[in-house]
């Protein structure tokens, strides 16, 4: 095991600050690949930080410490935290450690069993929406857990068991990423639907509307470029085109709604590896395996949903 991710591995029950590159991802286990991205554990920075707005939702379980919101209130142990389009502050004290995953397009009903636009911009409790036989019966496993390894297993083993219940209800229709480029009317005539229709299942399986949607992208194809410090132009105005807005103005509103920071503020931080700035700083396939869903789903399938 590297030395930086040693107070993580033995969960030290108050480690020293630790580098920001200090966490570990785990994949997910078979019956889980379809529904959420990689597993990430790290230990939290003791400092006020920026969580960026994320059109996936998110399941967070705090393993030791504690983390307060920027509205006062601590973040639930067990935490289910809505797609958002809005960014997050927070504060970890020394020794913070969490879990997380991000759950792919529209999978979070298969999990839970609610539409997904129940929980958009809102920071959930598990224990407000499972059964307390399931988060006590959780909550043992994890302090019984012996190291990391042990803690994702049992978060996995819990989450493998929720997919398999019978569910009220599911998210009607998932698409391929690369359709998204196209309107609403096209993907309509494309599923054979009338756009209304489309429009409604569209919100209920990804919990906003395309074109909200696709601001969200087209952030994180730009935020991309800032976390890897490689931008196609020198000139701001110029990446602003690039990357698809109407000029530099509309995309710093953009990054301040979404990151909280304007892009050259953010960029400067990310290479000065700012510890407020923890979650915008990993490499490129860490960012691929956490967060950033593979384009291959099968036409087919998404066909079958809409005859469903």
């Amino acid at each position: 095991m590297n030395a930086q991710y040693a107070g993580l591995e033995m969960m030290i029950p108050n480690p020293p600050e630790v580098n920001l590159a200090s966490h570990l991802s785990f994949a997910p286990q078979p019956l889980l690949a379809d529904i959420c991205m990689h597993f990430l554990a790290k230990e939290v920075p003791s400092c006020w930080y920026t969580v960026p707005a994320s059109p996936l939702p998110m399941l967070i379980f705090i393993l030791s410490g504690s983390v307060e919101m920027h509205d006062g209130q601590n973040l639930p142990r067990m935490t289910v935290l809505g797609a958002s389009r809005k960014h997050y502050r927070g504060k970890a004290e020394p020794g913070s450690c969490f879990v997380s995953t991000a759950i792919l397009p529209g999978k979070l009903s298969s999990l839970l069993g609610f539409p997904i636009e129940e929980f958009t911009n809102l920071i959930i409790d598990f224990n407000d929406i499972l059964p307390l036989s399931v988060c006590n019966e959780l909550s043992d496993k994890l302090h019984a857990a012996k190291d990391i390894n042990g803690k994702v297993h049992a978060l996995q083993d819990m989450l493998v068991r929720l997919r398999l219940s019978e569910k009220r209800y599911q998210a009607p229709l998932v698409l391929p990423p690369h359709w998204l480029n196209e309107s609403s009317g096209e993907l309509a005539t494309r599923l054979g639907v009338g756009t209304r229709q489309f429009e409604r299942r569209f919100l209920a399986t990804y919990g906003q509307s395309l074109r909200s949607y696709k601001q969200q992208i087209r952030l994180g194809k730009s935020l991309l470029h800032l976390m890897l410090g490689q931008l196609p132009t020198t000139s701001w105005a110029e990446c602003a085109l690039i990357f698809g807005y109407a000029d530099q103005a509309h995309m710093t509103r953009d990054f301040l709604r979404f990151c909280g920071h304007t892009p050259a503020k953010l960029m400067h931080g990310i290479s000065e590896r700012d510890p407020a700035l923890w979650a915008f700083c990993f490499a490129g396939t860490e960012i691929k395996k956490l967060f950033i869903p593979n384009d291959d789903m099968d036409v087919v399938s998404v066909q079958d949903q809409v005859l469903a």
